[in-house]
């Protein structure tokens, strides 16, 4: 039996609120030893790009529904912008699974179930905190949008609270925005302009409107904490790094994302034990300048450090085994290692040297659709019945990696080979959108021990961007030198192509075989063009090479070395009569092809072969010549 398998649907997975709940899930899913995988877009789903979105939320519809045994939906994130659009295809595609758990996280979604945060004690402890420990009694409260649910119910909890204090907020103090810094800096301008009177306190249920607040306070000449006290809610990282550091109390997503995973345990593994989530709400009070406590400067500096841009780093060797800061990997100049590859398995070679900047993980795949080089892909809405794991990664024992090249398909609904009914531990896998704007390449999966951080970081997602960009940047290169090796009315090879693909050929060791070269020569091309105009010369040659297609076996080159000349390479073993078989299969199409085309001329060539035994010494060269003489010598009999 496999392991259960519990996703969740998220997206821009380093941002705070979803690094919470990613915590609070992989927590619950390590006690029970669930496996648990995440399909997240690396950007936000309103992004402004429209064809890049399309192709980031494209990893939505990776997911079979067969290979999993519960489903979390991050509302918050899923019900804006194209994720609209992945919701309403998603909630279709359950109609052919009943049976599979779905809830969603902290808002409603058509039918499903719901399990939202309880905040409420975080949200009395930051009215608390303001009153008690502060001693303010004049007290604004700004909320998000009037009539949403999340908004009201924060702030008919802040009210509650404070009236139990002997307190009342005026109606002027009750203020709505939109949970986005423009509000708090709509209302320091209110403030600063008389319209709305100078509290002692400004509670803000979220931290971004706090930020916005304190910003726009500080440039009309407000100081804060001095003139007026501000505490945000729902913590991020970007309060830390705030010219005042805020003050601010960190929501109870982690708590409700694990109780989705109790909720999903309920159904699939009935009548087992349900381990509770622990939290301390005074581990959910971050100490900043903004109210006038003392700052934590320890959380602050580590913020710092993990977002630092450092040209330097320490690489002693128990320092080596730490995360990888995005400096380490700026740095290291591997979008312009990747870039700089010259083919495909170069550029894959590339990214298996600097795999290490992924840190910590215990499992890495690239996964691409099989035709991700042709110049025209089509458009895709999922993904193809194949992939190709074109590189990946394993850390071994030893702490170090693994690495194969070597590509290996296998079937889409699998979604990666890295599943595995025996693995004794269970872990948490990342699969992530691999694509140049709207073209779909593949996706990426990376797995990490639940003992690792779960949570991802701009590390990773500019490693994605990187990887997008140099696999453009490849199929590119690689179109512009099809491009130069084919002819490009036949579609042949030319014979800077020919020479690319007879490199590669000997690199095979053929030793002991036969280099056999056959010449084609068209007869008339100049009476054609002369009696019925060059289009019918073209028309001529186009017949012609048709013909000498047909000849050509899968291990050979088919040529065209010239306007009105061809060859046919290969190796192997030939001998005369198979020689003489192949000149009578040639003519035998050639007029079959004339029948067919119907023209006031006949498409007749002259034909030349030549055979070498391949050695160290072989020269290509030498036995076309040996063949074009051949050829020369029929064409004039054949004039005769």
């Amino acid at each position: 039996m496999r392991r259960k398998n519990i996703a969740l649907f998220t997206a821009q997975p380093e941002a705070a609120h979803e690094v919470r709940i990613i915590n609070g899930i992989a927590a619950q899913c390590k006690k029970y030893g669930y496996v648990f995988s995440v399909f997240t877009p690396m950007t936000h789903l309103e992004f402004k790009r429209a064809a890049y979105v399309e192709a980031e939320s494209n990893i939505f519809r990776l997911l079979n529904f067969d290979m999993i045994d519960g489903l979390i939906l991050d509302a918050v994130n899923l019900l804006v912008g194209q994720g609209k659009e992945v919701i309403a295809e998603l909630l279709k595609r359950l109609e052919d699974h009943p049976d599979i758990p779905v809830v969603s996280l902290e808002m409603s979604i058509g039918n499903l179930p719901v399990v939202k945060s309880d905040n409420e004690e975080a949200l009395r402890e930051m009215c608390r905190h303001a009153v008690d420990v502060h001693g303010k009694k004049s007290i604004c409260i700004l909320t998000g949008p009037k009539g949403n649910e999340v908004a009201e119910e924060r702030l008919d909890i802040c009210l509650d609270e404070i009236e139990k204090h002997g307190i009342s907020v005026s109606e002027e103090h009750i203020v709505y925005g939109d949970f986005w810094y423009s509000s708090g800096d709509e209302l320091a301008k209110r403030m600063a302009g008389g319209e709305v009177s100078l509290p002692e306190a400004v509670l803000c249920t979220s931290t971004h409107m706090a930020l916005g607040l304190i910003y726009r306070l500080s440039k009309l000449g407000i100081r804060v904490p001095d003139d007026v006290i501000v505490i945000g809610f729902d913590t991020t990282n970007e309060g830390c790094c705030n010219d005042v550091i805020l003050s601010a109390f960190d929501a109870a997503d982690a708590a409700s994302a694990a109780g989705t995973v109790d909720y999903i345990r309920g159904i699939i593994d009935p009548g087992k034990e349900i381990l509770p989530y622990e939290t301390d709400i005074k581990k959910m009070f971050f100490n900043g300048m903004s109210c006038g406590c003392e700052p934590e400067i320890e959380h602050s500096l580590s913020v710092f450090r993990r977002a630092a841009y450092l040209v330097a780093y320490n690489s002693s060797s128990d320092h080596e085994l730490n995360e990888i800061s995005f400096g380490r990997l700026m740095e290291s100049y591997c979008l312009e290692e990747f870039t700089a590859s010259r083919s495909p398995e170069e550029c894959f070679g590339k990214m298996a040297e600097l795999i290490y900047l992924l840190r910590p993980f215990r499992d890495y795949q690239l996964c691409l659709r099989e035709d991700w080089l042709e110049e025209s892909l089509p458009g895709l809405k999922g993904y193809p019945d194949k992939m190709v794991v074109a590189l990946s990664a394993k850390v071994t024992p030893e702490r170090n990696y693994d690495v194969n090249r070597s590509p290996v398909v296998f079937e889409t609904d699998k979604m990666t080979t890295l599943y595995d009914d025996e693995d004794p531990e269970p872990g948490i896998y990342y699969f992530s959108p691999i694509h140049f704007e709207g073209i779909t390449y593949g996706y990426s999966v990376l797995k990490r021990s639940f003992e690792a951080p779960c949570e991802l970081t701009l590390v990773y997602r500019t490693w994605l961007r990187f990887v997008n960009n140099a696999l453009e940047m490849t199929r590119t290169k690689s179109q512009l030198l099809s491009l130069s090796a084919r002819d490009s009315m036949t579609g042949l090879y030319n014979r800077r192509g020919m020479n690319l693909k007879f490199d590669k050929m000997l690199l095979e060791k053929h030793m002991g075989e036969d280099l056999f070269a056959m010449v084609i020569d068209m007869d008339g091309l100049k009476k054609i063009n002369d009696t019925y105009g060059h289009e019918e010369g073209d028309c001529g040659i186009m017949l012609l090479s048709t013909a000498v297609k047909q000849i050509t076996r899968p291990a050979e080159i088919c040529v065209r070395a010239g306007g009105d000349e061809f060859y046919i390479i290969g190796t192997g073993k030939y001998d005369t009569a198979d020689i003489d078989e192949r000149r009578s299969s040639f003519n035998t199409i050639l007029k079959e092809q004339n029948t067919k085309a119907g023209k006031p001329y006949e498409i007749t060539a002259s034909i030349g072969f030549a055979t070498e035994a391949i050695d160290g010494e072989t020269i290509l060269d030498t036995v076309i010549n040996r063949a074009d003489k051949e050829m020369y010598m029929n064409k004039v009999a054949r004039k005769r």
